[in-house]
């Protein structure tokens, strides 16, 4: 046959041109889903507002380094930057900042000019300006619509009644007051004007700016963040961004102020409780210092180092004088006069001046014996006068030796108590120094307090910013939509739609569509002939050239390869049969047997489906007429009063039809009778076609098919399902068939002489069947066709092709 199907046929893995030939019947679903996604595009971006994206460039700051910090400040640890940086990411994203941008740019507040799809948002270029009256925490979650419409004098409300108003009064709607401002002098241009004015909650406020802000670092080595927002409106979004930037950056200002804020209060605070501290140890310092009568420690205990020394001295001299005393006293011999020594360190003046009178009279009296002698009255009296004076110096020195230790003892006394005293001093000192202490660290904690209040100061006055401003946001880039993205996509969509779904019908697909379906399954058992499609029944004619007629020559030529050949005279005996009712067995067996009678060959059809018979409405009998079931019942009956002669104006064709459906089809075509019929009729007929009853709801065909020479096991394309194939080949495996070839019916591709014929891929036959057990019979007017308009056809061929 076909070369081109053979080598289909013989391939195994995947074949691209046959998987394109399964979709290509089907190019009206991808022309009209590409051509609607298309239009759906076109009309998107014919009304799709454009959306830009804005974008500036910051340095967050590291304000570590300022001029003046806190001891604590400046320690970090490995990684701080970056979780710093990404921590100020997270800041300038928080509902926080996007609150205070809000509230500075009254984003809740919106104004649209009305479209016939869209509205067009006004960004500080709408005419008039609305002024919600009451407070914030009444009017922030508030949701509001005005549908405003400028007039000559004023200006009209639809919610409020379309009354004519008039500028900067107080009105009032749904218990939230408010007024209406003009923003221009040229009122009047903008008469009839109308416009949307809502009152957005400030929490979706935030939620949009969230979900349309982002924050990125500009590369991982880098600490410059990229600031962008996509909007519909280029001014609106530019302004955000650039709010943003100035919010945070005060927001870091305010929050590095306030700590210094916060440090300067809580230095004053700390004053007023060190002054109150130093104020009371001054004063303890000074009682202390009244108790024990000294300015400091080092001065008394250089008074009493001194006393000691001074005391030990003066005892030490007392007691030299009261040595030099007794020595002196012991150069005193009563009864001898000798001059006694001077000048020996006594410091008594009495002593003193009486030895030298003493010494002065022995002087004058040694000189006097020498010159006098011993009787002279000078002498005399010089002798009377110093026993005197002797005795007057040993008084003297007695009272002086006397006096001494009395000054000795006192000054022991003196020297006694200064010791007492100066063994104190460690103690007061240490009383002394811990009050000193006290007060010097309260003295430096408050110079330390001060010091670092003024460093607060400066700082709060000289605060660095936060950011870094490396290029504010300026017009926006278009970003969406992408027309030729957006093409590109419907046009994706388009095509994968319906590939797609076709996809997933050929894929849960269990019907055969070709002869290939059909060779997948039974493999090594022949298929002698695809039949097309026809939009009604009709039969082959007498020199037709159709391609109905080409297709069952080229069935003819397969069949009698598959005969056997022998030198009999005897006709062959073909049984036409198939799975189910409405495969066209009925139909296949009359078209054969027309083509077998064009080579001059004399056909007998006989109609063997005795529960469902339709032989007898595709030859234009009566159902009433005597047939096969009177034969084979009735012992009176002869077999030629059952055949109908040339049939359809056919003088090679005659028809032996059912006759009347009987209680017990299976005994009766097995009782034997069937078989001499066959073998009476074979002496005089070519080919006897049997056409039988399908195999997979009775069993009739299966009790005769050994009388067969060939059985033509018919299916039907886009209607028999690939397991109902495999319960003939079982049959066949089985024994239960022997020879046995396929045909398969009503396909819409066929393959004549190497070329692609393409015939109506409509599923036209309406056949409704199920696989019960039960042999249903269907209406006589299962096959009739209804020629529809085209767009009906497209709607029937698409219910057909995805129905289950």
């Amino acid at each position: 046959m076909e070369n081109q199907v053979a080598t289909q046929e013989n391939k195994n893995g995947f074949d691209i041109r046959l998987e394109f030939n399964k979709y290509l019947p089907f190019w009206f679903w991808f022309v009209g889903f590409t051509a609607a996604t298309l239009f759906i595009a076109h009309f998107y971006l014919r009304y799709s507002p454009p959306v830009y994206q804005n974008s500036a460039k910051i340095k967050i700051l590291d304000n570590s380094n300022s001029p003046f910090k806190m001891s604590t400040e400046g320690i970090f640890i490995v990684g701080k930057n970056k979780a710093k940086l990404g921590n100020d990411l997270q800041i300038i994203k928080s509902n926080r900042i996007l609150k205070n941008v809000a509230r500075e740019l009254n984003l809740t507040t919106a104004y649209y000019l009305p479209g016939r799809i869209i509205n067009s948002e006004q960004w500080k270029n709408c005419p008039v300006k609305i002024e919600w009256l009451g407070t914030d925490d009444m009017l922030e979650e508030k949701s509001l619509s005005l549908n405003l419409t400028i007039t000559k004098k004023g200006f009209k409300i639809e919610e409020l009644g379309n009354k004519e108003m008039i500028f900067d009064k107080k009105y009032v709607i749904n218990n939230t007051p408010f007024k209406i401002k003009s923003n221009t002098r040229q009122l009047a241009v903008f008469n009839n004007k109308k416009y949307l004015i809502q009152k957005l909650p400030l929490s979706s406020v935030v939620s949009y700016l969230s979900g349309s802000v982002s924050a990125s670092v500009l590369s991982d080595e880098s600490d410059v963040v990229v600031l962008s927002m996509r909007g519909l409106n280029q001014e609106k979004s530019k302004d955000i961004v650039n709010c943003i930037i100035k919010v945070y950056n005060e927001d870091g200002i305010k929050d590095r102020q306030l700590a210094f804020r916060n440090t300067i209060q809580f230095v004053n605070d700390r004053f007023q409780y060190l002054v109150g501290e130093l104020d009371s140890i001054e004063n303890y310092k000074i009682g202390y210092k009244k108790k024990i009568d000294i300015n400091s420690i080092d001065e008394l205990s250089g008074l009493t180092a001194g006393r000691k020394s001074t005391y030990e001295d003066k005892i030490l001299d007392l007691e030299s004088q009261m040595s030099m005393s007794r020595f002196l006293s012991i150069s005193i011999k009563p009864g001898t006069h000798k001059t006694l020594p001077t000048n020996i360190g006594i410091l008594n003046v009495n002593i003193n001046s009486y030895i030298d009178n003493y010494n002065q009279l022995i002087n004058e009296r040694d000189k006097l014996l020498i010159s006098a002698g011993k009787n002279n009255p000078t002498l005399m009296g010089i002798n009377e006068k110093l026993p005197e004076l002797q005795e007057i110096i040993i008084t003297s020195i007695k009272i002086y030796q006397d006096e001494i230790l009395a000054s000795i003892n006192n000054l022991k006394k003196i020297q006694s108590e200064n010791n007492s005293l100066y063994s104190t001093v460690p103690e007061k000192e240490k009383v002394l120094r811990s009050i000193e202490r006290q007060q010097n660290i309260k003295e430096n904690l408050y110079l330390l307090l001060l010091q670092k209040r003024e460093e607060a100061g400066i700082n709060m006055a000289i605060t660095q910013p936060s950011v870094k401003v490396l290029e504010y946001a300026g017009s926006g880039n278009k970003v969406a939509p992408n027309n030729n993205t957006i093409y590109l996509i419907a046009l994706i969509i388009g095509l994968g739609i319906p590939l797609l779904l076709l996809f997933l019908k050929f894929y849960f697909d269990t019907k055969i569509h070709n002869k290939i379906d059909v060779k997948n399954i039974v493999k090594d058992i022949p298929i002698i002939g695809e039949i097309p499609f026809i939009k009604e029944d009709k039969y082959i004619q007498s020199n037709d050239r159709s391609i109905l007629a080409e297709a069952y020559r080229n069935v003819r030529t397969n069949i009698n390869y598959l005969l056997p050949a022998s030198n009999k005279k005897e006709g062959f005996v073909i049984f036409s049969t198939s799975s189910i009712k409405g495969e066209g067995k009925t139909f296949n067996a009359i078209n054969m047997g027309l083509i077998m009678t064009q080579m001059k060959k004399k056909v007998l059809i006989i109609g063997a489906d005795l529960r469902n018979p339709q032989l007898h409405k595709y030859v234009g009998l009566a159902k009433e007429k005597r047939g096969l079931t009177n034969y084979l019942f009735d012992q009176e009956v002869e077999y030629k009063s059952i055949i109908n002669n040339n049939i359809l104006d056919n003088n090679y064709m005659d028809v032996i039809i059912s006759g009347s459906i009987p209680p017990n089809p299976a005994e009766l075509i097995s009782n034997g009778k069937f078989e001499n019929l066959l073998n009476i009729v074979k002496a005089e007929y070519d080919y006897i076609i049997v056409d039988s009853a399908p195999t997979l709801l009775v069993t009739d065909t299966l009790l005769i098919t050994n009388l067969a020479d060939l059985v033509i096991y018919v299916t039907r394309a886009d209607m028999t399902d690939k397991h109902v194939v495999e319960y003939s080949r079982d049959l066949h495996l089985q024994g239960k068939i022997n020879k046995i070839a396929y045909i398969v019916n009503s396909v819409g591709l066929i393959y004549v002489y190497g070329y692609k014929y393409k015939y109506n891929y409509s599923y036209g036959y309406g056949y409704n069947y199920n696989y019960g057990y039960g042999y249903g019979y269907g209406s006589e007017n299962d096959n009739d066709y209804v020629e529809k308009s085209t767009f009906e056809k497209m709607i029937t061929k698409f219910k057909v092709t995805f129905k289950s």
